[in-house]
């Protein structure tokens, strides 16, 4: 959940910080950015934004996990900021459209969207979770053992120049 939270995060924050050129961008066509939108829902990407929402229930749920006195109150205030978040969903959505769209054809937008639409791209689509979750099972210790070994190297060849770490 730690790794989902994060790359969400990022995922906010690039879009975020890209936001400022889009208003300075030529203003695309509706079917183009229909078609970007097509697309960030065909490839997980509003679903990445959608679960921010679901995320920060989940964190409140735990926060008054250990005091049932508030339970009640937690439930309504999360149910009160559902409309807020969805809200800043749709801008974020909106956003991540028009990324798309200055970044790729409509042509191309809609080949993506004939991809995931396929029957070899809905097969991608419900093992991409599946095999997502054994690549970072993967990658986790890789990264770990990689990374020691490059310092560890690293430090050989300072060492050999002379250099203490």
């Amino acid at each position: 959940m730690i790794r989902h939270s994060l790359a969400s995060a990022l995922l906010g924050l690039a879009l975020i910080c890209a936001a400022p050129a889009f208003a300075q961008a030529p203003s695309l066509a509706p079917s183009h950015l229909q078609a970007a939108r097509e697309v960030m829902t065909l490839t997980g990407v509003t679903q990445n934004i959608d679960n921010i929402y679901k995320e920060f229930e989940a964190s409140a749920q735990q926060l008054v996990s250990t005091r049932p006195e508030m339970a009640n109150d937690m439930k309504a205030v999360v149910a009160e900021l559902k409309p807020e978040a969805d809200r800043r969903a749709e801008e974020m959505t909106k956003t991540a459209a028009a990324i798309f769209a200055s970044k790729m054809t409509e042509a191309d937008l809609k080949a993506v969207s004939a991809f995931f639409t396929s029957d070899v791209g809905k097969r991608y689509t419900s093992l991409r979770s599946e095999a997502m979750q054994a690549l970072f099972k993967e990658l986790e210790p890789w990264s770990v053992q990689t990374s020691n070994y490059l310092f560890d190297r690293f430090s050989q060849e300072m060492r050999k120049r002379g250099h203490t770490l």
